[in-house]
């Protein structure tokens, strides 16, 4: 079957902010079948760009892990804007590392090269300034910090 040649753009981007998530204690939960899921807190931080504000103490991450180096993330949090708005997030993506890479992050020695960490992003809110945000696709490029938090830089897919 011939391709039929569409003219399509090349993805452009735009940023919009830089997170800094703080996280709380790890929930367990186990072998699940199909993997290990652990649900990990999210406890507060806050983001700074074309929007601004908290990130507030309330939300989480169900990581599920298989074969021993990828954790599916499924990422719920709350943003607070500075003029009062709240803004739901919803992260899915992937943190790929080795088990010694996984050592090392419990350490702090963790290099930005040694894992994959990457999210779509959407977002859900009432507030009229802030509506646009339910019409967009976002991505993240993410870090694991060297105190065990995570840095992210969320950009507008135009």
């Amino acid at each position: 079957m011939e391709m039929k040649k569409y003219p399509l753009p090349a993805p452009k981007f735009e940023k919009l902010f830089r997170a800094e998530v703080l996280l709380g204690d790890v929930y367990p939960l186990g072998n699940i079948g199909g993997g290990y899921q652990e649900i990990v807190a999210v406890t507060g931080g806050s983001f700074e760009g074309s929007i601004h504000g908290e990130i507030m103490s309330f939300g989480g991450d169900w990581g599920l892990l298989y074969d021993d180096t990828v954790n599916n993330l499924d990422t719920k949090y709350l943003l607070k804007t500075d003029d009062g708005a709240y803004i739901s997030v919803h992260c899915r993506g992937r943190l790929i590392m080795s088990l010694e890479d996984m050592q090392k992050s419990d350490e702090g020695l963790l290099a930005e090269e040694d894992y994959y960490f990457r999210q779509s992003i959407s977002f859900t809110t009432g507030a009229d300034p802030y509506r646009w945000m339910n019409e967009i696709v976002a991505v993240g490029i993410s870090a694991i910090t060297d105190d065990g938090n995570i840095c992210l830089d969320v950009y507008k897919l135009i």
